[in-house]
């Protein structure tokens, strides 16, 4: 088994003379105080509990009623919220939630200029789709090149997959699904 080497090697470039000078006004060594900064953020890691990533559970939720949350903002807040939902063209309540689904999920929560533009590259790709099945079936009935007609046939199910992780994102932004 090869041993560890315990030395690490980093390029600073430009970073290098500031650090050094840097190093020398606080009287240490910039290898030691390298490798003290490194400690420090290793400690701080250590401290702080990796913070759970919630996913959604299904793709149609449950009928159950949504429960009431008050939050108060300051009045620059509220302008900033009213603001974007109207960027985003929708409620305040509606991009608040998106903003904590987001935050909770780590997914993106899409605007309607968003789902507007999915949807048009769903209908651009469908189209494609159709015609490449429209060219396939032509080829099979004149027993074409089979290497085309695979390639064909490839093409199709990427833009299919395409689709339906397309379709997937715009539902997951518009509906409202458990998430755990």
């Amino acid at each position: 088994m090869e041993k560890e080497n315990p030395y690490l090697n980093v390029y600073l470039g430009p970073l290098k003379r500031p650090w050094v000078d840097y190093c020398n006004a606080i009287g240490k060594k910039p290898g030691s105080a390298l490798k003290e900064a490194i400690e420090l953020q290793l400690q701080k890691a250590a401290k702080q509990p990796e913070v759970k990533t919630y996913q959604q559970t299904s793709e149609a939720p449950p009928v159950e009623p949504k429960e009431r949350f008050e939050i108060l903002l300051t009045k620059s807040e509220k302008q900033a919220v009213r603001e974007r939902a109207n960027m985003e063209r929708c409620s305040m309540r509606r991009w608040i939630v998106d903003a904590i689904r987001a935050g909770l999920t780590k997914e993106p929560q899409f605007g309607m200029r968003e789902i507007d533009a999915l949807g048009e590259s769903n209908y651009q790709l469908l189209a494609i789709g159709r015609n490449l099945n429209q060219i396939a079936k032509r080829m099979n009935e004149g027993r074409q090149e089979d290497i085309a007609l695979k390639s064909i046939d490839r093409l199709r199910d990427l833009i299919d997959r395409h689709t339906d992780v397309v379709s997937k994102a715009i539902r997951a932004s518009l509906e409202r699904w458990n998430i755990e």
